[in-house]
């Protein structure tokens, strides 16, 4: 069991932050988790979005819901400890094609890093990643621990387009665009699989809490891949 001593307060007329700290961990990922699923679980009919991130919770309400007193609520249920859910987390695998066609911003990696190109991809695929929670874009995992070396400053204008599958470093993060949009991280490599059903958004391939591991493929397997999803 763990307490917590998390600082609940309206963010708006409409909406309410619960803020575990400001550290950046696997504790408080478990945490930031757990208690988005009791939210869910309890006081659905209260909440109209809710949002998990790294460290805080968003939830916006339903319009008929008084703010202070569904905050004095939150309070009296964080209070008491709670048992974090200590399952193993699934991994997902997803294949990278690094060539040169589908990494525009290798060359810019590279040279900020002082690391090859075979270095850089050695590097990417050996990283213990976590989703921390999916967001900027339906669908769009915010993936922790990617070796700190790769750290690598965002574009300083972004792209205005920038294709579905693709896989990027922005700063001390790296994550995959299910959709095409625009975007300002750095694309080092694309993937065949589909992120993000809007069909079906609860069958995206990706989930919070989920283990992400990356590995290489070559160009014709990507090609031949892509085509077999056709």
């Amino acid at each position: 069991f763990m307490n917590v001593n998390p600082t609940i307060k309206s963010a708006s007329d409409r909406s309410i932050l619960i803020q575990f700290g400001s550290k950046i961990s696997a504790e408080t990922h478990q945490m930031v988790a757990c208690y988005t699923e009791i939210l869910l679980e309890s006081y659905n009919r209260y909440i109209k979005t809710i949002s998990p991130a790294y460290c805080t919770i968003l939830i916006r309400l339903n319009n008929d819901i008084m703010i202070n007193e569904m905050v004095s609520e939150l309070k009296s249920l964080l209070k008491d400890p709670i048992k974090l859910n200590k399952t193993t987390p699934q991994t997902i695998k997803i294949p990278v094609c690094y060539e040169k066609e589908f990494a525009p911003d290798m060359d810019k990696v590279m040279k900020h890093t002082g690391y090859s190109n075979d270095e850089i991809i050695d590097k990417h695929t050996s990283g213990e990643y976590l989703v921390y929670f999916i967001g900027f874009s339906p669908g769009f995992p915010y993936i922790g621990g990617m070796d700190h070396t790769l750290t690598t400053p965002r574009l300083t204008t972004p792209r205005k387009i920038v294709p579905a599958g693709s896989v990027a470093i922005g700063g001390s993060q790296t994550g995959i665009y299910p959709l095409q949009s625009p975007g300002g991280w750095n694309i080092i490599g694309r993937t065949h699989l589909t992120l993000f059903h809007t069909e079906n958004i609860n069958n995206s391939l990706i989930k919070i809490g989920n283990k992400i591991q990356f590995y290489p493929i070559t160009k014709d397997e990507y090609l031949s891949s892509q085509n077999s999803l056709q």
